[in-house]
């Protein structure tokens, strides 16, 4: 978590609601407190080309299905029909151990899943590499004891794990380092490369004599590699040879163990039983090397095996014998990978079309350029991203995880129609993904998908280090959000109808702004073809035009509701232009017109009552109004269309009863209107109020035009619930807004918490409040007595039950419908989320 401060400080987002959303998403009589996800999911279900998969990794076949481990899930791929579900994993990842263990594996969290594998009773096993959460988890096909842990069909459970524990002892003990690839032995054991440790590993699935050793069902033994990083052994016992980041494992057809022994740049084998296998004479127990010299790159097609240069992640048996190698990871130089897929002959013949010789090696996809293309054509002549985990389908057909291209890719074996597709053999067909996942992104879907189909079926993308997303709704309660890292903003439609130039149906999804292309190009021409750089804040104006912080294209830009001439430009409905500034990254321009002004990482919009648009203007550390009207504003003297600081000015805090023009406002996050035109920011820590009358206002006399601090003390920590605001700590806010019941509400995003400050004495959100106290609305309590976030509860759970249960993940702004509804960008579970009012 403390890996995403400066995300916090430099990137934080909110929610600037210019309208309602009554009734969106959720029963709409839910009771108060209760929360739901409004957008945002996994993706699907739906045809498997049209949904987002990000970095696969292993991929096994097993029922009839195709099983691939991506990120924080597991997909699950139908050979007949092409369709998608997602069986396992809520797509969240999670940074807490447990992440569901003991309920419903669809609604678990999954910490970078990468191995996969059919277990005993129709179970899933699946490893989590994440250095915090290296385990391997099984969710049981039926309800039984399995590797010593009692099971309910459905549910998911850590299998080995977790622990300090060594061999020897129960597998839920045991310490694992960044497990990788798994399978399960024909005697029902679970094989695991242990690859932080060096090991290949097993847990026993019953008593009795397994791999030479006496083992106990449940507990946990070593069968290949001694613990020491390095290369020896060949010939000898596999438990004394040296292994080097072992990635995958698997069984051929005789039993024996494959290893992609990855960093010593060979293919090794654990004999199953003495005899003769891959042209060389094996005795059970031993290991040997199949493919591979042991220097890094790529050389030796056509060649013997043994003397060719491999990369090796995962290897499989197909079902003539050969052996299938991703060829693709380089320790030395990551991004020189090699991006094919190879295969040593097991007998001379013709396979994928080429003629081969027992025992030599021969590359059948990729080659050594690293990229996407090729579908429908030679796999020989396409190219592919890092690819890892490989596969053979029921039909024959060799399945891979192109993981940096996001897809799952199969090589024809014949020609027919295979998930949906015509096919021919030898060829090469994406059947999964669709290349849109961001690469490497363990922390959610990473992806786009779903647009003109339901919301809650939708992908959004935030991965760590780009944006956030932020939710407006226009005036026709239509909810907008900044899809940051997607590039794009996307509309969710509250009732049928035509906006933004497209026909909508009532709870879908749709793209409005954005190519998804990075960059900036478009204006005067169709939002939707435009180029957009993580837009970071959207809000509606009062003429129903959608205005967008482009934040690293250092603009606010605007898409047309209506044609017509709007901030001094005549506009086309649909089509976007620039409003505010040059596209340089700086400060200047006050006092002139927007479109001259610099700008520095524009974040938060909101929109007054008169029509004038502020923006938090975050690097610059000011918030700036373009003006609608001509006249006095915040006691300045402002003139339509120029743009002009409000707020802000000084680079440190400083400032609280005095004009706010001058003081101290680092970094705003997000700017918010309250009911009587009060201008409320969220800077340094702190939200802070710029009044815009004299008054008494948050239980402080404030002079018109000055600013003040609300609550917030600018250090990082979780303190004050129950009690008055003004001491209260907060840890890292990114978003505010006002209900209409004068509630300010706080996205504590490091607190992983929403929060209230009580505008007057009541029950809000099911929790009774009084006037100036502040209050957790959203967001479980601390874990281990350490506040928020820090204390191990980010993660995503809690949906139709009482907010306060649930656990949120990095949660970066606020908003309230006319239902008075609780809207929230819960961001690194890249939903958006409501709480009943």
């Amino acid at each position: 978590m403390m890996g995403r401060l400066w995300l916090g400080a430099s990137l934080g987002t909110a929610l600037a609601l210019a309208g309602t959303v009554p009734g969106h998403a959720g029963p709409a009589t839910a009771a108060a407190g209760i929360i739901s996800t409004v957008a945002g999911g996994v993706g699907g279900p739906g045809l498997a080309t049209r949904v987002s998969i990000t970095t696969p990794g292993d991929i096994t076949f097993s029922n009839g299905s195709l099983y691939v481990a991506a990120g924080g899930s597991v997909r699950e791929v139908s050979p007949q029909t092409g369709q998608l579900t997602t069986p396992v994993g809520n797509g969240t990842g999670t940074e807490s151990p447990s992440g569901g263990d003991g309920g419903p594996g669809i609604q678990s969290s999954v910490d970078d899943a990468y191995g996969i594998a059919a277990g005993p009773s129709g179970s899933l096993i699946l490893s989590e590499r994440d250095i915090d959460n290296s385990r391997v988890r099984m969710v049981a096909g039926s309800t039984g004891t399995f590797y010593g842990v009692r099971m309910t069909r459905g549910d998911i459970y850590t299998v080995a794990g977790g622990g300090r524990g060594a061999d020897g002892g129960p597998a839920v003990d045991a310490s694992l380092v960044k497990p990788a690839g798994i399978t399960v032995d024909g005697a029902g054991n679970l094989v695991i490369a242990d690859s932080g440790h060096s090991r290949v590993r097993v847990v026993a699935g019953s008593t009795g004599i397994f791999y030479g050793q006496s083992m106990t069902a449940g507990d946990i033994y070593t069968v290949a590699g001694n613990g020491t990083v390095g290369f020896s052994g060949d010939g000898g016992p596999a438990t004394s040879a040296e292994l080097a980041t072992p990635l995958g494992v698997r069984f051929d057809g005789a039993g024996n163990l494959v290893i992609a022994d990855a960093a010593n740049n060979r293919v090794r084998v654990v004999a199953g039983s003495t005899g003769t296998f891959y042209g060389q004479a094996m005795t059970a127990g031993d290991i040997y090397t199949v493919a591979g010299n042991g220097t890094q790159g790529f050389s030796g097609d056509g060649g013997p095996a043994t003397s060719a240069g491999v990369d090796p992640v995962a290897a499989v048996t197909d079902g003539a014998g050969n052996l299938v190698i991703t060829d693709s990871i380089n320790f030395f130089t990551p991004n020189k990978h090699s991006n094919r897929v190879r295969v040593v002959a097991d007998s001379t013949g013709t396979f994928y079309g080429q003629a081969m010789t027992a025992g030599d090696i021969y590359t059948v996809a990729g080659k050594n350029t690293e990229g996407f293309s090729g579908d429908g054509g030679p796999a020989v002549g396409a190219k592919l991203g890092a690819p890892s985990g490989v596969a053979v389908d029921g039909a024959g057909n060799l399945v891979i995880a192109d993981t940096g291209n996001n897809r799952v890719r199969v090589v024809a074996a014949s020609t027919g129609t295979f998930y949906s597709q015509p096919m021919t053999a030898d060829d090469i067909y994406t059947i999964a993904g669709n290349g849109q996942g961001m690469y490497d992104h363990n922390l959610g879907t990473g992806g786009v998908s779903g647009d003109g189909g339901p919301a809650t079926h939708a992908e959004l993308s935030l991965p760590e280090g780009s944006g956030q997303e932020r939710v407006a709704v226009d005036g026709a309660g239509n909810l907008l959000i900044a899809d940051t890292a997607n590039n794009r903003i996307r509309v969710v439609a509250k009732s049928a109808g035509t906006f933004y130039g497209k026909p909508m149906t009532a709870g879908h999804i749709y793209t409005v702004a954005g190519s998804g292309q990075e960059g900036f190009s478009g204006d005067g021409g169709p939002a939707t073809s435009a180029g957009l750089s993580l837009p970071n804040g959207v809000a509606a104006d009062h003429t129903g035009n959608l205005v967008i912080a482009d934040t690293f294209n250092q603009r606010v830009r605007v898409v047309a509701g209506s044609t017509g001439n709007f901030y001094g430009q005549a506009m086309t409905a649909g089509d976007i232009y620039t409003i505010a500034g040059t596209g340089n990254p700086g400060f200047a321009g006050d006092r002139g017109p927007a479109v001259d002004a610099e700008l520095n990482y524009p974040q938060g919009l909101a929109v007054d009552s008169a029509g004038d648009l502020l923006i938090a203007d975050m690097f610059n550390g000011r918030v700036r109004v373009v003006a609608e009207h001509s006249g006095r504003l915040y006691g300045r003297k402002v003139t339509a269309g120029d743009i002009n600081t409000v707020a802000g000015g000084r680079r440190k805090f400083s400032g609280d009863g005095g004009p706010a023009v001058g003081a101290g406002v680092p970094v705003p996050q997000d700017v918010a209107m309250d009911q009587v035109g009060n201008l409320v920011i969220v800077s340094d820590g702190r939200v802070r109020v710029v009044a815009v009358r004299t008054g008494t206002f948050y239980g402080q006399a404030m002079t018109a035009g000055d600013i003040y601090t609300v609550t917030g003390t600018g250090g990082l920590g979780f303190s004050g619930d129950g009690g008055p605001a003004a001491g209260a700590e907060l840890n890292q806010p990114h978003g505010v807004t006002v209900s209409a019941a004068g509630n300010l509400l706080i996205a504590d995003s490091d607190n992983c918490r929403i929060r209230m400050v009580a505008g007057r004495t009541g029950t809000f959100y099911g929790q009774p409040a009084t006037a100036g106290d502040i209050y957790t609305v959203a967001g479980d309590s601390p874990l281990d007595g350490i506040s928020g976030c820090l204390g191990g509860n980010e993660g995503f759970s809690g949906d139709g039950g009482p907010a306060t249960g649930a656990r949120l993940d990095s949660p970066t702004g606020v908003a309230v419908d006319r239902a008075g509804d609780l809207l929230f960008a819960d961001s690194f579970s890249e939903r958006i989320r409501k709480v009943a009012a």
